[in-house]
C-alpha cells in the first residue's frame, strides 16, 4: 500500500498523531531500502503509541511476515523473546499438528543470532522486531538490550528494533554503552481538542454526534485536571453516558435541557471522580446494578453509585496480605501514635483498655472533641505501618511476600497517598486514602475486627 494511503488512513482513525504517522513511514520508507538500527518511540502512557505502530505495520506489511509484534511483559525472558520473534518472521504457528512448538529453540542470544541468519540470508526485505514496554529490558542482562539495538550488525542481515516505552532516552541508555542513540519519535499528550475527537468516535450509533459530543466535553471540563489518561476518560464516557442520557428516555427532561441533565447526572459525576483510575467495578456492572437510580426514583437511589457499590461488596479485589497492609495504614491515619502500644502489643485487649476520661473545656457544644474522623488523615511513617501489619496479622508472613512491592501498589493504586519528597530514600511518609466504610468492608472481607482498633470512632 503506498505510504500516502497509509498516512491518511491512519490519521484519520488517529486523531493528533499524524506528524508522528509521517515520521514513522518516512524512518520505514520502502521495503528494501536501509532502515536506522534502532527507533524510539516513547511518550506517556495512553498516547496511541502501541496502537498507532502496530496498524502502521499491520498496513505496511499486508502478509506479517517481515515484522514481529513481542510484549516484554509477556515475554519475561529472553528465550520467549526470541522464539516469538522467530515465529513471526518465518510465519510459523504453533498448533496441534507441530505439537504446539515454535520454529526454532533460541536459548541464548547467540543461538538467535545463527538462527536469523539462516531465515533472513535470502530475504531483501527490511525485517522488523517492535518491542512494547521495552524498558523492562534493562532488567534481563547488561547485553540484550544492547545485541538487540545493534541485530544488524551481529546476523548482517537488515534488521531495524524499535522500542515502544514511557521512559526517556537519557534513562533508558545501557550504562555500559555499546549501542548508538536511536532515532527518537516522540508522542506527546493530546490536547483538549484531540481528545475530543477520539472520545467522539465512541457515540453510539443511534445516538447525535452533536449531543454526545457535548456530553464528552462536560466529561473532559470535569476530570481532565485529576485524569490525563485517554483510556481512563474513555471508561468514564462508556459508565456514565447510559445515566447521563437515561432521563431523556424517561420522559424526565429533553435532550435540548443540557443543564437538567447534567444536574440529574450529578451524583454520578462525583462518585466517579472520587474513584478515579481504581476500577473497582466494570461497566457492565455498572450498568447492571445503576438501573434503579434514576430520575424517577428519590435521591437517596440516585446516589447508588461506584463508590457505594464498590463499598457494598466484599471490600477491594486485593491480595490478602494487601488488604491487612491497608487496614494497618488507616489505623496508622487516623489512631494516635502514643496508643500504639495500648492497642498493637501482644497479648493485650484493646477493648478492655480504653480508660473513661472526664469531661474537658476543648470539648465543643456537641459534646465532642476534634475527631479525628471529622479532621481526616494525618500522615504516618512507613515503618509505623508495618509494625502494625506484622501485629494484626493472624500467622507470620510467608517469605515470599514482598511487602515492599505491595505497599508501591497502594501508591499506585492512590489507596495511599505519599506526603514526603519524592527524592527522599528514607523516613517515607503516606496517608491512607480511603473511608471508613470501605475498610471496614475489607476488614470483613478478612475477618478482621477493626472496631476494636481504632480510637475515638464511636
Amino acid at each position: 500500500m503506498p505510504g500516502l494511503d497509509i498516512a491518511r488512513q491512519l490519521s484519520e482513525a488517529y486523531p493528533g498523531r499524524g506528524d508522528q504517522i509521517d515520521q514513522l513511514l518516512t524512518l520505514l520508507g520502502e521495503p528494501g531500502e536501509p532502515t536506522p538500527q534502532s527507533i524510539f518511540a516513547y511518550g506517556p502512557s495512553a498516547t496511541g503509541k502501541t496502537s498507532v505502530i502496530r496498524s502502521l505495520f499491520e498496513k505496511y506489511d499486508a502478509e506479517g511476515t517481515a515484522y514481529a509484534y513481542v510484549n516484554s511483559v509477556e515475554c519475561f525472558t529472553p528465550r520467549l523473546l526470541f522464539e516469538r520473534t522467530l515465529n513471526a518472521w518465518t510465519g510459523h504457528v504453533p498448533s496441534a499438528e507441530n505439537k504446539y512448538g515454535n520454529y526454532a529453540r533460541s536459548d541464548n542470544l547467540v543461538d538467535f543470532v545463527n538462527t536469523v541468519r539462516e531465515v533472513l540470508s535470502d530475504r531483501e526485505e527490511t525485517h522488523y522486531l517492535v518491542i512494547d514496554q521495552a524498558e523492562r529490558l534493562r532488567d534481563r542482562g547488561p547485553m540484550l538490550l544492547t545485541s538487540l539495538m545493534r541485530m544488524s550488525e551481529l546476523t548482517g542481515c537488515n534488521i531495524s528494533v524499535v522500542l515502544i516505552t514511557t521512559v526517556v532516552w537519557d534513562k533508558f541508555r545501557p550504562r555500559h554503552g555499546g549501542a548508538a542513540d536511536p532515532v527518537s519519535v516522540f508522542f506527546g499528550y493530546y490536547t483538549k481538542q484531540q481528545i475530543l475527537d477520539i472520545l467522539v468516535k465512541d457515540c453510539p450509533v443511534d445516538e447525535p454526534e452533536s449531543f454526545f459530543l457535548t456530553f464528552v466535553d462536560a466529561i473532559y471540563e470535569v476530570f481532565h485536571r485529576n485524569c490525563a489518561d485517554l483510556n481512563e476518560l474513555r471508561h468514564l464516557v462508556a459508565m456514565l453516558y447510559p445515566k447521563f442520557v437515561q432521563p431523556v428516555f424517561e420522559k424526565q427532561a429533553t435532550r435540548n435541557e443540557f443543564s437538567r441533565l447534567f444536574k440529574l447526572c450529578q451524583p454520578y459525576f462525583a462518585a466517579a471522580s472520587e474513584r478515579l483510575y481504581l476500577r473497582e467495578i466494570s461497566t457492565s456492572e455498572w450498568q447492571k446494578y445503576s438501573t434503579v437510580a434514576s430520575a424517577k426514583n428519590n435521591p437517596e437511589d440516585v446516589t447508588m453509585s461506584i463508590y457505594q457499590m464498590a463499598e457494598s461488596s466484599d471490600g477491594l479485589d486485593l491480595p490478602y496480605y494487601t488488604k491487612f497492609l491497608l487496614i494497618a495504614a488507616y489505623l496508622a491515619s487516623y489512631n494516635p501514635s502514643r496508643l500504639d502500644v495500648q492497642y498493637f502489643a501482644r497479648g493485650k485487649d484493646p477493648s478492655k483498655s480504653r480508660k473513661k476520661r472526664a469531661v474537658t473545656n476543648s470539648e465543643n457544644a456537641l459534646g465532642g472533641r476534634d475527631r479525628q474522623q471529622l479532621l481526616g488523615p494525618k500522615a504516618f511513617a512507613i515503618e509505623r505501618m508495618l509494625a502494625i501489619f506484622y501485629s494484626i496479622i493472624a500467622e507470620p508472613v510467608d517469605s515470599s511476600v514482598d511487602v515492599q512491592i505491595q505497599i508501591a501498589s497502594l501508591i499506585t493504586l492512590r489507596l495511599l497517598t505519599k506526603t514526603s519528597a519524592g527524592d527522599r530514600l528514607d523516613g517515607i511518609k503516606c496517608k491512607c486514602n480511603v473511608s471508613l466504610e470501605t475498610v471496614r468492608a475489607i476488614s470483613r472481607s478478612v475477618r478482621f475486627e477493626i472496631d476494636r482498633f481504632l480510637y475515638d470512632f464511636a
